[in-house]
């Protein structure tokens, strides 16, 4: 037997091929599988720190004593005065939950009372009998515009569904996603690496079956001195079979071998080029659960090819050698009618079917690929730039101003503040989106394909792939967790959109509703998406002048600036503060986002008014004009602040004022009577008949009139003032309006305040001492430049009002820009950073993986094809033919059969990769991997794989070219007698 063996397992050089190949394409599951897992640990690592067992569950069915006990809660949204609002019933005895080592205790309220941190909402519940409007605290859990009830009153008030946050260990909805984000992505991320382990395995099948076949049949004269010793063909076969099954387990060991030394390499290439990668690439029992499976195919695939390839050697009889010539070779096949179209002059159309099998492989791991790049490509693309924090690591750790969209806006860019969120929702990893409806809209060039664009805070919008992949629709609600921060929300889903890449695997929420999930300060994004913008051009300074006034400090007069950093780095500016005539020059550095004041001094009398001009700032104004409350205060000489009008026989009080300022021991006289005003310039004078009345008030020389008029059924009102700081804010500014009431009755009173202003009315009711004041402040919301009006309204009567002007500033948007870290691609493309981890790495090594595999692959295939044309090779170049005549009918047969090869390659892996993703298969953290049918796409595809056909024959050609014609016209490189003899010749 020990000569069966020697002419069966000896080693030749298409051995080495099938070895190279075989573990070429091992080496690409290794890799990926390495990668992918290690991937998916990474992340699960990078989100640990949010970990938490607690889930939202939609009924309250609970088993008898768990521990620790849900608690209940129900929710609905009340409607009235053309708001809707929502309200969650808490009972009384809500356990109390830990998240994160976090006390969570939940708010409570008696029977026929709401409350709510933010009165935004309060005029729902107007007219509403037995219901009671109270304010409560912010919490970490709900919204501050939930309004908190008993479950009765919650009933009472609407419809209520049943609710529950229960422990569980591993929650559906949790509390808070991101890590379970991670862990469900990790997984489906596996799941498709098995797919590819599928693949690997039907390349395996092709190439051990073509490297076999062609061995084989260069042992033909091995095969026929087998057979004519009294070997049977069965005998023969298990021989090959075992051959083959040495052949790829020697190759899945290479493989391996080299697929782990290649992983490493790739990865210190990447941190090399500075990718910011942390993989640490190892073995795993979760990596093993792949590969032991992936391995165990392929070695049953390489055995069975080899049994397939030396049957069909072992069907003859030894005696006959077929020498299949030109002309049969070119008629074999299913496909030789193609010959009529495209006749070959050396390769076989057999070829069609091995070479379309492994470029079918290709075609769907590169369809895959540019469904990756189609997803994030075109957000990254041409103009679309992102500002985000420098020095975060990712931008889901970024605080942006909001307004810097607004000053972006103003100078002609189209700008998106937006907020990445991590969702889960019943167990699919979701990728949620805060955004401003209408500007990412126009600048994601969305389209609305069902329902409408949320109108409030509460509701949604789903993208088409999400709404399938989830089973969501347009017109239900859902509620769930936090993204980075425990928190809970209600959406109601008012329509579907389509978009390009990821765009349709999103959820898109509020940003208001965003920054509850993902804890963030108020009017803060993650970051802000801009295109049309010329940074280059950015000159300005990030520091401007929120307001400046006249004023006196340590008994020297001047000017004092207030000054903010809007930018998000250190910067300086050097200011030109002009009274008067008079200018003078001030330079101040600033932190960012940094509030100061800096006084500048100046000469200034009491009794001029100046033109003061500083930055964007330039009004009229005189010395302490900014602490004016409002009012009739006149910046210069007297003033006289008094109701008007008068009930009869009252004593109101009446102010005397200097630039706002009250004046002690000034005279007030009216109607015949004289008072002297007391340290707070205040005096009292009974009128007691109806008519006009005039009041004079002196001091120092100074006198001043105010006439009034008395009635008999004036009522007795707080009079009223509101002032705005600054008066003259920019779009990054948050003015302020200070409210003041004043009761100048000799009795108590009650009032009803509203105020009217940009962001809606806000409501209080006030209790004012006789003869006292109160004022309270409320922080206006950021405007677009333009005029705005504050009114203040006490019991629906009196009034006082004010306007103020936002400034606009048409170079600072360039200035913010270029304060942060403004990149070049969208923040989704920066966000993969932190959700995919080291998502570059890993693609840089499957796709080098991938196209080295495919080539050798194909190369395999091709091999046989060029040595069952070796015949007609060795008559060519005997004849006269040169290497290169030869490579070029090789680049010939190539083109043509790779052509069609890839035509047929491409629409099944179309197919396939249009299947998988129709059974729920190549969604990867939430976003399905859908390819785009792009003209450049198809044509970019084609051409690679004519491209891998032409060089893969090219390479299997170059050892039979190279060769001496003379050993080209036998099946080995020894001379073979065709006699029939004894086995020891």
């Amino acid at each position: 037997m020990g000569y069966r063996r020697a002419l069966s397992f000896g080693w030749a050089r298409r051995d080495t091929l099938a070895v190279v190949v075989i573990a070429l394409t091992v080496a690409f599951l290794v890799g990926a599988s390495l990668l992918g897992v290690t991937l998916g640990a990474q992340t699960t690592a990078i989100a640990a720190e949010f970990e938490t067992t607690y889930e939202l569950a939609q009924g309250t069915d609970a088993p008898a004593g768990e521990q620790p006990p849900p608690v209940q809660f129900t929710l609905g949204t009340v409607s009235g005065a053309g708001q809707r609002v929502t309200v969650i019933g808490i009972p009384a005895d809500a356990p109390n939950i830990t998240v994160r080592g976090q006390r969570i205790t939940f708010p409570t309220a008696e029977r026929g009372t709401v409350a709510a941190a933010t009165p935004e909402g309060d005029a729902v519940f107007s007219g509403r009998d037995g219901v009671a409007v109270q304010s409560r605290a912010s919490h970490t859990l709900l919204p501050d515009s939930w309004y908190v009830a008993h479950p009765s009153t919650a009933r009472e008030l609407g419809n209520t569904e049943s609710y529950a946050i229960r422990s569980t260990p591993t929650p559906r909805t949790p509390l808070l996603s991101a890590l379970l984000f991670f862990v469900y992505g990790s997984a489906e991320l596996v799941d498709v690496l098995r797919l590819a382990a599928v693949g690997g395995g039907l390349l395996v099948g092709v190439t051990v079956f073509s490297v076999v076949r062609v061995t084989v049949r260069e042992r033909r004269p091995d095969i026929a001195v087998l057979r004519s010793t009294g070997a049977t063909p069965r005998q023969i076969v298990s021989m090959y079979g075992l051959r083959a099954l040495v052949l790829t387990a020697i190759g899945l060991a290479v493989g391996y071998g080299f697929g782990l030394i290649f992983v490493r390499a790739v990865v210190n290439v990447a941190l090399a080029y500075g990718l910011p990668t942390t993989l640490n690439v190892q073995l795993t029992p979760r990596v093993l659960r792949i590969l032991v499976p992936a391995g165990g195919l392929f070695l049953a695939v390489g055995a069975v090819s080899g049994v397939g390839a030396a049957y069909s050697a072992t069907a003859h009889d030894p005696q006959l050698r077929p020498r299949v010539t030109n002309d049969e070779r070119r008629s074999l096949g299913p496909l030789s009618r193609i010959r009529r179209l495209g006749r070959l002059r050396l390769l076989g159309w057999n070829t069609l079917v091995p070479t379309a099998a492994t470029l079918t492989v290709f075609m769907c791991a590169l369809l895959v690929l540019t469904a990756v790049a189609g997803a994030f490509g075109p957000l990254a693309s041409g103009t679309g730039r992102t500002i985000t924090e420098p020095g975060t690591p990712h931008p889901v750790a970024s605080n942006v101003p909001e307004s810097y969209a607004d000053a972006l806006r103003a100078q002609g860019a189209e700008a998106s503040p937006e907020i990445l969120l991590f969702e889960v929702y019943r167990g699919d990893p979701i990728v949620a989106r805060g955004v401003n409806f209408s500007a990412y809209r126009s600048f994601a060039d969305i389209e609305l394909r069902t329902g409408s664009l949320p109108a409030d805070r509460s509701e949604a919008l789903i993208g088409a792939d999400l709404a399938r992949s989830t089973g969501l629709s347009s017109g239900e609600t859902i509620v769930i967790g936090g993204s980075t921060a425990p928190a809970m929300t209600r959406l109601e889903i008012t329509g579907t959109f389509s978009g390009r890449g990821i765009q349709d695997d999103q959820l898109l929420v509020s940003l208001p509703t965003a920054r509850d999930l993902a804890n963030r300060p108020a009017d803060s994004v993650h970051f802000v998406r801009v295109r049309g913008l010329g940074v280059d051009s950015a000159t300005g300074s990030t520091v401007v002048v929120t307001d400046a006034r006249l004023t006196r400090r340590d008994g020297q007069t001047g000017v004092v600036v207030s000054v903010t950093n809007l930018g998000l780095r250190e910067a300086t500016r050097s200011l030109d503060v002009t009274v008067g005539e008079t200018t003078r020059t001030t330079s101040i550095t600033l932190s960012s986002r940094r509030t100061t004041q800096q006084f500048v001094p100046f000469d200034l009398r009491d009794s001029e008014t100046y033109r003061l001009v500083v930055g964007d700032i330039d009004k009229q104004a005189a010395l302490d004009d900014g602490e004016a409350t409002g009012g009739s205060a006149s910046a210069r000489g007297l003033s006289i602040d008094v109701p008007d009008p008068v009930p009869v026989n009252s004593t109101p009080q009446i102010v005397v004022l200097r630039g706002g300022t009250p004046v002690p021991n000034a005279t007030v006289s009216a109607s015949g009577q004289t008072a002297v005003t007391n340290d707070r310039g205040a005096a009292r004078i009974r009128f007691e008949s109806v008519g006009e009345t005039e009041i004079t008030a002196t001091s120092s020389g100074n006198r001043t009139t105010e006439t009034v008029s008395v009635t008999r059924d004036a009522a007795r009102r707080p009079t009223l003032s509101v002032a705005i700081s600054p008066d003259t804010p920019s779009i990054f500014t948050r003015p302020d309006a200070t409210v003041r009431l004043a009761n100048p009755w000799a009795t108590d009173l009650q009032s009803s305040v509203v105020v009217s202003a940009p962001g809606g009315e806000r409501s209080r009711n006030v209790t004012i001492p006789a003869g006292e004041s109160t004022e309270y402040g409320i922080s206006l919301p950021r405007q677009p430049p333009g005029g705005y009006t504050v009114t203040v309204t006490a019991d629906a009567e009196s009034q006082a009002s004010t306007t103020y002007t936002v400034r606009g500033d048409e170079r600072l948007g360039a200035a913010l820009a270029s304060s942060g870290r403004y990149t070049a691609g969208s923040g989704i493309t920066r966000a993969i950073q932190l959700v995919f981890g080291n998502i570059e790495a890993l693609v840089l090594a499957i796709v080098t993986l991938l196209a080295v595999m495919t080539v050798g692959s194909t190369t395999a295939a091709l091999t046989r094809a060029v040595h069952t044309a070796k015949d007609e090779i060795g008559i060519r170049r005997a004849t006269g033919a040169t290497p290169r005549d030869v490579f070029v009918a090789v680049f010939a047969d190539a083109l043509k059969i790779g052509a069609v090869a890839s035509v047929l390659a491409f629409a099944l892996g179309f197919g396939i990769v249009r299947w998988l993703l129709s059974i729920g298969e190549l969604r990867v953290f939430g976003l399905a991997l859908d390819p785009v049918l792009a003209p450049s796409i198809v044509a970019g595809a084609l051409g690679i794989g004519v491209g891998v056909a032409i060089i893969s024959a090219l390479l299997a050609a170059v050892g039979t070219v190279r060769a001496a014609p003379a050993t080209l016209l036998v099946d080995r490189n020894i001379s073979v007698s065709e006699k029939r003899g004894d086995a020891n010749e």
